[in-house]
């Protein structure tokens, strides 16, 4: 009898370590689940359409910023080393007045500079950089024109994205005309017509390439501004206006002026009614062309404005 009770105290404890065993293996899985997610090879149709309904990520996501800034962002150079082609002609040099100017001269603003090219030719942040002392973020999502933005050493941080013209991340092909047998100057005009794949119906086998496009406030909260900023340039070659309403600018640190170009399209009657709603006026118009205008818009002032 004693024998079978022994054999009996070895089996129920057998048991209870196997249970105890399975209950931590469970236990296991779940924290992991928890803390790492399930992997695209675990991916239910349940999660899957969780997350999605979660919607765009919030502007101050902090995981999504840190994934930026460590995959797609350049710290400040500040070793300037400039080629000479500026593209600056008298439309240029009456904007940048004007920009000076209307913040009489201020040293050490900020800007947020989209389309910004090489960082040197026609760009207007340079200047800024140069004779006031002024920082920012330079966004170009063309590779070779990110190139030559990076040799140029500017002391503002640089990411190589496109801004998304919705409200959610997405990968989008662009293109340009081919940029072949040209001088550096028309292979920079060439590069910076650079816009969505869609837009390039009239133009015959242009160069098309991949961008990672992330929407504006969650570039703009990964570069660090968080508080109110000086000037939004925008010159992206015809998407300006998409970002633009797309964007949750109430999400973005209030700003004094957007410097907007027109780039091949009408769109005077929507920047003045876009903006207008969100208390920016249209405060001068450089240039002739409707379709070749740049427009400098401010914060309305009554007193100023009136």
């Amino acid at each position: 009898m004693a024998v079978d009770k022994a054999r009996i105290n070895k089996f129920v404890s057998l048991v209870l370590l196997v249970v105890l065993g399975i209950f931590g293996l469970v236990l296991l899985l779940q924290l992991a689940a928890v803390f790492f997610g399930p992997s695209k090879s675990a991916c239910s149709k349940q999660v899957c359409l969780s997350r999605f309904l979660e919607g765009p990520p919030a502007f101050n996501n902090d995981v999504l910023a840190n994934y930026l800034r460590t995959n797609y962002y350049t710290p400040p150079s500040g070793q300037l080393k400039l080629s000479g082609i500026n593209g600056r002609d008298e439309k240029f040099n009456n904007l940048l007045n004007f920009i000076k100017d209307f913040f009489k001269n201020k040293h050490g603003g900020t800007f947020v500079d989209l389309g910004a090219g090489d960082g040197e030719y026609k760009s207007l942040t340079l200047d800024l950089e140069q004779s006031l002392g002024w920082t920012g973020l330079l966004i170009e999502p063309h590779e070779e024109l990110y190139k030559r933005l990076l040799k140029k050493g500017r002391n503002s941080q640089s990411a190589k994205v496109c801004v998304s013209p919705f409200a959610y991340p997405t990968k989008l092909k662009f293109g340009h005309p081919a940029a072949t047998s040209l001088n550096e100057e028309e292979m920079l005009i060439t590069m910076g017509q650079n816009k969505m794949k869609q837009l390039m119906e009239d133009v015959k086998d242009p160069e098309v390439h991949d961008s990672q496009c992330m929407p504006l406030e969650n570039l703009i909260y990964a570069a660090g501004i968080t508080t109110p900023f000086d000037l939004l340039v925008l010159d992206m070659a015809g998407t300006d206006l998409d970002v633009l309403i797309s964007a949750k600018l109430e999400q973005i640190p209030e700003f004094e002026m957007i410097v907007l170009h027109s780039n091949g399209a009408s769109i005077g009657n929507d920047v003045s009614g876009y903006f207008l709603e969100r208390n920016m006026v249209v405060k001068k118009v450089f240039g002739d062309n409707p379709k070749e205008v740049t427009y400098a818009l401010v914060k309305f002032d009554a007193k100023r404005d009136l």
